[in-house]
């Protein structure tokens, strides 16, 4: 029972740290999925800012990591969410580079649906979500039915780099 108390303790102050395959969420994620082929900045800012929602407040911080350049303006000023392009190399290298440093990788937990990624990051020992689950339990929808809304409100990147400023 003492046990029990101390462990649910210790969790709160454990800091879980997420590392998200970027593309391969984009691609999978029904919102995204819609506006990455017009608009792949939109989209890119779209599940920054969702992620916004799982670190906000909470003892937890996420790593975006997409494959290339960014394309155009990116928000990349949210508390405890860091977005890195690869640029030349990719994602994956990045991804498994961020698991092998980690002082404490059982605080990680790594989405991805890429094998390799997910050997990579069960050989270290950290919890892995497949992009279907992270989707559907820890990022929702922004949207209230199935209509194809836009998950920005029609905001310019502008207006979000200016909310997101303050």
């Amino acid at each position: 029972m003492i046990f029990c108390v101390f462990f649910y303790v210790y969790c709160d102050f454990i800091m879980r740290h997420f590392i998200l395959d970027g593309h391969n969420i984009l691609f999978k994620d029904p919102e995204s999925k819609a506006v990455i082929s017009t608009d792949p900045g939109r989209a890119l800012n779209g599940l920054i800012v969702r992620c916004q929602r799982i670190t906000s407040g909470k003892k937890k911080k996420c790593s975006i990591l997409f494959d290339g350049a960014p394309p155009g303006n990116i928000v990349s000023n949210i508390p405890n969410v860091q977005v890195t392009f690869s640029y030349k190399r990719p994602a994956d290298a990045l991804i498994k580079s961020l698991i092998a440093r980690s002082k404490n990788p059982r605080n990680l937990i790594v989405v991805s649906d890429d094998h390799e990624i997910q050997n990579f990051a069960r050989a270290h020992s950290c919890e892995i979500q497949s992009v279907r689950r992270f989707l559907r339990d820890t990022l929702p929808s922004t949207t209230t039915d199935d209509s194809e809304k836009p998950f920005t409100d029609d905001l310019s990147i502008e207006e979000w780099l200016r909310l997101f400023k303050k």
